[in-house]
């Protein structure tokens, strides 16, 4: 119905598709550990998670690891559950609908952007109400990785959704038309 257009010659949809490609390896690896239990995580996984505390001082992860995901980070623990059942399809989704440029992925699109949006954001104030143990390094390197998890969503949800309404407006003209 759309004719193919080279996903090299769409830079936002190749930003996304990377970013969805780049999602993926980080959720599997490293966020859906705190799901299960430790016993279950093979020991190199175990080894990642800790190199990553170790070297960024994550407050959420360091949390999550000592058992605060049924405490004060059990909204951490919904967040995980979220990305599992519906962010992780949705990267798989979107990646296959971007490569093919498929129109029929904008509103999949616009409710994972707004979701992970809104879901990064507590994330990245509760970093930065912990920052007073990291280092201005760790503090750097944690914002850095976090923020763009927030924005690039944040502009997907707003991308899509004006493309879907450019859209809905041209099939409003073209039936006043007729």
């Amino acid at each position: 119905m759309f004719p193919a257009v080279s996903l090299t010659s769409r830079p936002l949809d190749l930003l996304y598709f990377c970013f969805f490609l780049i999602h993926i390896p980080a959720s599997l690896l490293l966020d859906f550990q705190i799901l299960y239990p430790s016993a279950y995580v093979p020991s190199f996984l175990l080894a990642l998670r800790q190199w990553y505390i170790d070297f960024s001082a994550d407050p959420l992860i360091t949390g999550a690891v000592r058992g605060e995901i049924n405490g004060n980070l059990s909204w951490l623990g919904c967040f995980a559950w979220l990305e599992l059942i519906f962010q992780c399809p949705t990267f798989l989704l979107g990646i296959r609908g971007l490569w093919r440029g498929s129109h029929s992925i904008y509103v999949l699109l616009i409710a994972y952007g707004a979701s992970t949006a809104t879901t990064t954001l507590p994330c990245i104030f509760y970093i930065l109400k912990e920052q007073s143990n990291m280092t201005t390094n760790q503090q750097l390197i944690l914002l850095s990785s976090y923020i763009p998890f927030f924005v690039i969503p944040f502009m997907m949800a707003i991308d899509m959704g004006l493309r879907l309404y450019s859209i809905i407006l041209s099939a409003d003209s073209k039936q006043k038309t007729e």
